[in-house]
């Protein structure tokens, strides 16, 4: 994703938008695309009703699918009112950090996504 534009807004919309059409996806073709194999999900009432973290892609895809087929979530978008999608180093790897909304069936809720190159995604 980094590797395609030096805009992190556009970035951010871009993910946002696969993945909000890849949840709507009968196959996980897109959605797998999305997530590097290290990944990282952390849940916080969101979807699932807990607190819960999933490490590897793997396991954020056997979990995401029934979480987002139960929740439906929708509008996924950078939150307007938080800090706007901003270069930033986490763990030692430049990434794209996004503050955004989306709804569900029952409310309203916030996430964080960090976006990290293509590059980085193949090497793992």
């Amino acid at each position: 994703m980094l590797d395609r534009t030096d805009d992190s807004s556009l970035a951010a919309d871009t993910w946002l938008a696969q993945f909000e059409e890849a949840l709507g996806k009968p196959d996980e073709g897109l959605l797998k695309t999305l997530f590097h194999p290290d990944s990282y999900w952390r849940d916080v009432l969101a979807l699932s009703w807990n607190i819960q973290t999933l490490n590897g892609a793997d396991a954020i895809l056997k979990a995401l699918r029934p979480l987002a087929r139960s929740a439906a979530p929708t509008g996924f978008a950078i939150a307007p009112d938080r800090a706007a999608p901003r270069k930033v180093m986490r763990a030692g790897t430049n990434a794209i950090e996004a503050i955004f909304k989306f709804e569900t069936k029952v409310g309203r809720g916030n996430g964080i996504i960090r976006l990290i190159s293509d590059a980085t995604m193949a090497t793992g």
